[in-house]
């Protein structure tokens, strides 16, 4: 068997490993060691050192990967946001929106009891109608805008803290 001297990568003994050998252990101060060789050398490397570095690069990695994730939700939020607010950027106002329509509503009835007071034709009378239907609808549409607005609102919070506060999943393979 062929041996191959070296010395510890943590203390500096000499060691003496076997040809084919990819681990040591130091017999002075106890390191494992794992054993390197590239073309014009072979040397030692300290596993806990590699342990602590890999672990560390772990750390930063699921740390990236968790920013990655919460930049994804807000960048899918963003996307479902803008199917809700205003061409100001607003966000939906579901009260001032029933404000005016029953605004809208009793100009409406003004329109009605002052038209059928003065004899107008019933259809003049009728056209009041429009007055009271279409603010109260887009209203009520306007309501439902909002909380459907607050829901996915809500929702995306919750993705984002949830993102935030977990690790991301691990790789196939990956302990």
């Amino acid at each position: 068997m062929e041996i191959v001297s070296l010395n510890c990568n943590n203390c500096g003994a000499p060691l003496e490993v076997a040809a084919g050998s990819n681990y040591a252990t130091c017999g002075h101060c106890g390191a494992r060691l794992a054993v390197r060789r590239t073309a014009s050398a072979t040397y030692t490397e300290v596993l806990e050192k590699l342990d602590r570095t890999t672990d560390a690069i772990a750390g930063h990695l699921a740390t990236i990967a968790r920013q990655n994730e919460v930049e994804r939700v807000d960048r899918e939020w963003e996307r479902e946001r803008a199917r809700y607010v205003g061409k100001d950027g607003g966000e939906p106002q579901p009260v001032l929106g029933l404000v005016w329509g029953f605004l809208v509503a009793g100009f409406g009835v003004f329109w009605m009891t002052g038209a059928a007071s003065i004899g107008a034709p019933s259809g003049f009378v009728l056209f009041g109608l429009v007055f009271i239907i279409v603010p109260l609808t887009v209203g009520l549409s306007g309501l439902n805008t909002a909380g459907a607005y607050r829901a996915a609102e809500a929702d995306y919070r919750r993705r984002r803290a949830e993102a935030l506060r977990t690790d991301p999943p691990q790789a196939e393979g990956s302990a």
